[in-house]
């Protein structure tokens, strides 16, 4: 199953009593202020932490032709749930 910002936004809608329009702006602010952290890791009090990590530059190889490439460093977001998020999906 997929959740899609606009199926976010229509939950906050209904739960809070906001405008769909107002809803789908509040998702959008929150996804921005993710991707635009890129400094320092993102803690969400009982819910999460969002965790910026470099790679290194790396050769990587075509599995066909074997030919040798470089991949460029990258930042990568990943997501460690908290205890409580861990023991309400178990």
């Amino acid at each position: 199953m997929s959740v899609t910002k606009k199926d976010l936004a229509n939950n906050i809608s209904k739960k809070i009593g906001l405008s769909q329009k107002d809803s789908l702006f509040f998702v959008q602010e929150f996804f921005k202020i993710l991707t635009n952290h890129k400094s320092g890791n993102i803690n969400i009090n009982k819910f999460g932490t969002f965790i910026f990590k470099k790679t290194p530059k790396r050769v990587g190889r075509n599995p066909k032709t074997l030919k040798q490439y470089d991949i460029r460093p990258r930042q990568k977001l990943s997501f460690k749930p908290s205890e409580e998020v861990k023991q309400n999906i178990n």
